[in-house]
């Protein structure tokens, strides 16, 4: 404005917005795990995520050839699906976050050749080899022997977590998708019942500070038939970021000021 107005020209103004009640901040969370087995158990825990890498040169055969293991992984890119991550809100108890996405990974093996890699869409059960997109193999715990995605837990920390890789049938695996539900005790400050109820409330989420980790193990021999094996390299992938959940509700808020003077221009 070109000069401040006395108090007695302000005008009353009604501004239609969104009130943030509250937000919880999970910071360093890892999205991209698996559940942890001991002696054949769920134990409800998350340990890195596990994939063997098919060596280059080694493909499936009785006495296959160890071809050359990888010397390095990294992620080039990670691509969120449409409209994710999205927010359920279930009754008065708690806020589900959903998020898909999926791993663009440049890999290089140790003959100084390269390869891309995209997770999950290249990934296989060990029994389900297919030759014109596996390029990696996860534990059976993770995509069963038939080819079916299995849901991970990780039920020991509130708030509760879930992973599963979203399947459009055997060897179509088109995405991960990682689930976190937060009650609303855990907001901060406290939400107050009666906004609980309000037919407005809606979440808004943010996630920030990506990022990730590679491990490069051991090669290992991996058995794709009764009779047929290839070599691969273990590689362990962490994924952590921060994941902020804001939950607000529609209201009037009335401010008192000046509009300023815009004029068209012919």
């Amino acid at each position: 404005m070109s000069e401040i107005a006395n108090i007695t020209d302000l005008h009353k103004v009604d501004i239609f917005a969104k009130q943030v009640l509250g937000k919880k901040v999970l910071a360093e969370t890892d999205t991209l795990w698996q559940e942890e087995y001991t002696a054949g158990v769920l134990t409800g825990k998350k340990i890195p995520f596990r994939i063997y890498i098919i060596n280059n040169g080694s493909i499936p055969a009785e006495q296959p050839v160890l071809g050359s293991p990888v010397s390095c992984v990294k992620l080039c890119k990670r691509v969120i699906e449409a409209d994710y991550p999205r927010n359920t809100l279930v009754c008065a108890g708690k806020s589900r976050v959903t998020h898909r996405y999926q791993l663009v990974l440049l890999v290089e093996y140790e003959n100084g050749t390269f390869d891309v890699l995209t997770l999950p869409r290249n990934l296989s059960n060990r029994l389900q080899y297919n030759p014109a997109t596996t390029k990696a193999f996860v534990d059976s715990t993770v995509i069963d022997t038939t080819g079916i995605p299995l849901l991970q837990h990780q039920n020991q920390v509130v708030p509760y977590e879930s992973l599963v890789i979203v399947a459009e049938g055997v060897n179509n695996y088109t995405s991960f998708e990682y689930t976190v539900s937060i009650p609303y005790s855990m907001f901060e400050p406290n939400l107050k019942y009666c906004y609980l109820e309000d037919p407005s409330l809606q979440s808004y989420i943010l996630l920030k500070c990506f990022r990730y980790d590679t491990d490069v193990l051991d090669t290992f021999l991996v058995s794709t038939s009764s009779t047929e094996s290839v070599w691969t390299t273990i590689v362990q992938l962490t994924v952590t970021e921060d994941i902020i959940d804001k939950l607000g509700i529609d209201q009037d808020v009335i401010v008192y000021g000046v509009p300023e003077d815009y004029i068209c221009e012919e």
